[in-house]
């Protein structure tokens, strides 16, 4: 089944590589994180996309090669991205505890695109970028596209 993802991200030879969740809630947990994921995906059909994100305001979900398992299964990996996203709340002047879901699915989408177009150092990078590097996700969509509202 078709569905509507926040975000597609698009690597440079234009395949669907990941697909983001977006959601505004704070202080969420792994097992909050397993079952939002298990929602979701037993209305898509995404086999085949090599990474799934869930972010929220201070944390970042991800999962690398799981499938389409409908089961709760825990994230692959996790990072808190308070750090990460500040500059982000701050220059759209919002704060992450009352940002709406629009705004933050923008503050994400300028993020990711910042990932997709920049290079880093090993000895410049935050947890959060360590996690996108490790997973291979960073270099994976590098130079790609994201689409938003994205029907994957």
């Amino acid at each position: 089944m078709n569905a509507r993802a926040d975000l597609a991200l698009y690597n440079s030879h234009g395949r669907l590589t990941a697909v983001v969740e977006i959601k505004s809630k704070m202080r969420t947990s792994v097992e909050w994180a397993k079952f939002t994921r298990r929602n979701i995906l037993a209305h898509w059909d995404i086999d085949g996309v090599d990474f799934f994100l869930l972010v929220t305001p201070d944390s970042l979900y991800m999962w690398k090669d799981s499938g389409t398992t409908l089961g709760p299964v825990p994230p692959t990996h996790k990072a808190d991205t308070t750090a990460e996203f500040a500059p982000y709340f701050k220059g759209a002047g919002v704060s992450p505890k009352r940002v709406t879901g629009h705004t933050f699915e923008l503050v994400v989408e300028a993020w990711l695109g910042d990932v997709m177009r920049s290079a880093r150092r090993a000895d410049e990078i935050t947890d959060t970028q360590r996690i996108l590097v490790e997973s291979g996700l960073d270099t994976a969509v590098r130079d790609g596209r994201i689409e938003y509202e994205a029907v994957v």
